[in-house]
């Protein structure tokens, strides 16, 4: 057995290498989507490919897809492999390029460093990639299957004459792939560091313990759940190429400390980009795992060890070349609510209120800062209301699945928001409105949070490329009583003459002076809105959250406003919720 006091000097050691590969990544890279937003994740990987530490699922499918492709001899110091393929590498979709570097230590290969960072384009039907309309892999962008980039130190030349030669940008796609190569290289000298210190076997010693932890201690937890058998479904909205909603289901079974999960019951794979490969699944499942057992324990390969995931091939859940998945984080909140909800069961609480919809924007613009040169704008829109649940109000304004702070250094983890100066002198755009939505969450005891607005202004003639995920056709649903949140949509000229609602998943042209408003859905609220507290009512009116008119109108809360003060209305209340129910839509002078 490890020491304990080596193997937690070594997760430090690493754990502080991998944030140092992040900001080698962030301060070198081209694109706002990197520097600003930090769409990119990093791991450290032992020989056999699996991941000690937090890191997406896809990390250790390519170690594993590695180590049984390419003969050990075969894998020689300096060498990088590359790729971007979902169905060779689990990767979410076409934009994340996977990079990957042995470590070698005295002749023994000793880990993996790799980082994923995704691209502003990648090519494709449309600028940013990943086309809504798509039917089949091949329309979403240039497919990278795995295979060596670097040999012995040395680039191959003909790799990056490929993608240049496939992406709008590629001076900027390259850039960044550049940096990334670099935080890559970092981690692995890094690395060499680390095990010199420490030596190859306690090194070694210590992945294989950080691995079992999880394990050992999340079986012990979950064999204390009531539940043995639980099952939920969740739907999407209907996708392009698809007439109707599809539907995601699980059967999650509990065997002591062991919780298989069956997918098999969601519908058959559809010719649209929501399609998800089984290892992004899996990833979305220990994370919610995670935080269902205990949010102290880490999400790393080893807690896979405390789970088994089936599903039937050919389904949204396990599809097959060349279903399209571009989608995949669109379709993450609803995974990720159906997997919640079944586990909560299985523990013997209530289900989660759906979350609303968060989005991604791309602006195809002909013209910018360089004469000649089109520019790629590409967006994550993390605006959405989380779900309420049976304990707390859902999360205002954000996307919790791609967003996180390190427990231990409260080092910001994910994807953030690109200033608007940033955008502004970059790009041929004003943000003329950036705001939350009151009355946006759904009401309940428990309120949805709620979710904002982004309005641009065209400054210039460009391609507007917008994704978004489930609650912009179907409301996100609450529970026990809650009411749904505020669909999303996305407007073209709101308030002129010509306005109109831009279909879901689509693209338009826009010309200058031509706005562009993204507002993402709300959160699904739990238990009866007459139930909330009307003290936490008047602080969500305070707070911009909800209006006087739907805190009368959704909570039958009355509300005061001497010189200026807004105040509950004890008795007017009181009458209001003792009444029945008819939605006011005005609120008392």
């Amino acid at each position: 057995m490890a020491d304990l006091f080596e193997v937690e000097a070594i997760r430090g050691k690493f754990e502080s290498l991998i944030s140092q590969m992040r900001f080698v990544l962030f301060r070198s890279a081209y694109s706002s989507l990197m520097r600003e937003s930090r769409d990119c994740s990093f791991a450290i990987l032992s020989p056999e490919g699996e991941s000690p530490f937090p890191a997406p699922r896809c990390f250790t499918t390519t170690g594993r897809r590695v180590r049984s492709v390419f003969p050990l001899e075969e894998i020689r110091d300096g060498d990088m492999f590359i790729g971007n393929n979902p169905y060779q590498m689990g990767m979410q979709h076409l934009p994340d390029i996977l990079v990957m570097s042995p470590v070698f230590y005295e002749g023994q290969l000793v880990a993996f460093s790799a980082s994923m960072a995704h691209k502003m384009d990648i090519g494709g039907a449309v600028p940013g990639s990943i086309y809504s309309g798509a039917s089949e892999m091949f329309q979403e962008g240039l497919v990278l299957p795995l295979m060596k980039y670097y040999d012995r130190g040395r680039l191959i030349t003909q790799i990056d004459e490929m993608i240049r030669f496939n992406v709008r940008n590629p001076d900027v796609v390259l850039g960044d792939l550049g940096a990334q190569v670099g935080a890559t290289l970092r981690a692995v000298a890094e690395t060499k560091a680390i095990v010199a210190k420490y030596g190859a076997e306690t090194v070694l010693g210590a992945f294989e313990e950080l691995l079992a932890i999880p394990q050992r201690r999340a079986s012990k937890i979950i064999e204390t759940w009531p539940g043995k058998v639980a099952e939920a479904e969740a739907w999407l909205d209907p996708p392009p190429n698809h007439d109707k909603p599809v539907r995601l289901h699980v059967r999650v079974t509990r065997q002591e400390g062991h919780l298989t999960f069956d997918f098999s019951g969601s519908d058959p794979q559809v010719r649209s980009t929501v399609n998800v490969v089984t290892p992004y699944v899996l990833g979305t499942l220990l994370e919610c795992l995670s935080g269902m057992v205990d949010p102290i324990i880490p999400d790393n390969a080893g807690l896979a060890r405390a789970c088994t995931v089936t599903a039937k091939e050919g389904t949204v859940m396990s599809p097959v070349p060349p279903a399209p998945t571009g989608n995949t984080t669109m379709v993450n909140p609803r995974l990720a609510e159906l997997i919640v909800s079944a586990l909560a069961t299985l523990k013997g609480q209530g289900p989660v209120a759906e979350r609303g919809g968060h989005g991604t924007t791309a602006f195809g613009w002909r013209t910018g800062l360089v004469t000649g040169r089109t520019y790629v704008q590409y967006e994550i829109q993390n605006g959405a209301g989380v779900g309420a649940s049976s304990l707390e109000d859902g999360f205002s304004s954000c996307n919790p699945h791609s967003y996180a702070i390190d427990r231990q250094t409260l080092d910001t983890r994910g994807t953030l928001d690109a200033p608007i100066e940033i955008l502004e002198s970059g790009y041929p755009v004003l943000v003329k409105r950036f705001e939350l939505i009151p009355d946006s969450g759904g009401p309940g005891k428990f309120r949805g949070g709620a979710a904002r607005r982004k309005v641009y202004e065209a400054k210039a003639s460009a391609t507007f490329n917008v994704r978004h995920s489930a609650g912009f056709v179907l409301p996100p649903q609450g529970v026990a009583g809650g009411k749904p949140g505020r669909k999303g949509r996305v407007v073209i000229n709101e308030g002129k003459p010509d306005e109109f609602e831009l279909e879901s998943w689509w693209h338009e042209s826009v010309r200058p002076g031509d706005t562009v408003a993204f507002e993402a859905a709300g959160g699904g609220g739990a238990g009866d809105p007459f139930h909330r507290d009307p003290q936490r009512v008047l602080s969500d009116v305070l707070d911009g959250l909800v209006s006087v008119e739907g805190a009368l109108g959704d909570y039958g809360v009355a509300l005061a406003n001497t010189n200026g003060r807004l105040s509950v209305d004890g008795n007017e209340t009181k009458r209001l919720r003792s009444s029945p129910r008819p939605r006011l839509t005005q609120a008392p002078r």
